[in-house]
């Protein structure tokens, strides 16, 4: 790679002043000075401008997965369930899911390596949408739809720790609602729909922060684009 190139991917300057920093003679590799803008580098080289370590930024990885309903967010489980890094090749074994699903939910799962995008796209205070297709068994009217705009009491009787579920919108669609909703709470939608005597049939999530499950088949997934991995950062920055 060019080292005027390589100066730009690493935030220090655009090409065209990387070539002034080259001329001024800011920059050495290998701790040699730079004689020129055409000089190609390597993974191996050591690139530094006045001094100090040039370092292109880490890649980000998020991986999309289609979680199939029946296996658990989990990397392993003492009743020999399958889980959802079974579906995963082992270079990504390694990766965080972000927001879980719980074992009969179905839909978009993230994964990443970064664990501050991680804790920013699941922390209350970010305030991140992500929407779910419910299927309850029989229809939702309009007046407990509203009910779970203004906040349910979804208080655990094991614990007793005292919590509210609400939804941020609710829209109707044919034979099922969409639920849009910003924080993710234990079995959340479940227990929301429990307070207002319904059950659910099914349940999908099918985005989060933006990033659509489109047309992925269940149990496939795919890397986001570098264009998608800075939106959700962009979302998360404060």
């Amino acid at each position: 790679m060019r080292i005027n190139k390589f100066l730009s991917l690493c935030g220090i300057a655009s090409r065209r002043a990387a070539d002034d920093l080259i001329r001024e003679g800011r920059v050495t590799v290998n701790e040699n000075p730079v004689e020129g803008p055409g000089l190609q580098v390597g993974e191996n080289d050591v690139v530094k401008v006045d001094g100090r370590l040039a370092r292109p930024p880490e890649k980000t990885t998020v991986l999309l997965f289609h979680k199939p309903p029946g296996c658990l967010c989990s990397n392993g489980d003492p009743q020999g369930r399958r889980t959802v890094y079974e579906y995963l090749p082992p270079g990504y074994r390694s990766l965080k899911y972000i927001g879980r699903l719980d074992l009969q939910s179905r839909g978009l799962l993230l994964f990443t390596d970064d664990g501050k995008l991680a804790h920013a796209l699941t922390h209350p205070s970010f305030q991140i949408p992500r929407s779910y297709f419910v299927w309850t068994d029989r229809p939702l009217n309009r007046h407990d739809a509203q009910r779970l705009v203004d906040g349910v009491d979804i208080t655990d009787e094991e614990t007793g720790v005292e919590e509210t579920g609400h939804a941020e919108a609710i829209h109707f669609e044919n034979g099922f609602v969409e639920m849009v909703l910003t924080e993710g709470k234990n079995r959340e939608i479940r227990r929301m729909m429990e307070a207002i005597n319904h059950t659910i049939r099914d349940l999908k999530r099918v985005t989060y922060c933006g990033i659509s499950l489109g047309d992925l088949e269940a149990g496939d997934f795919r890397e986001l684009s570098e264009q998608e991995v800075q939106k959700l950062k962009k979302a998360c920055a404060q």
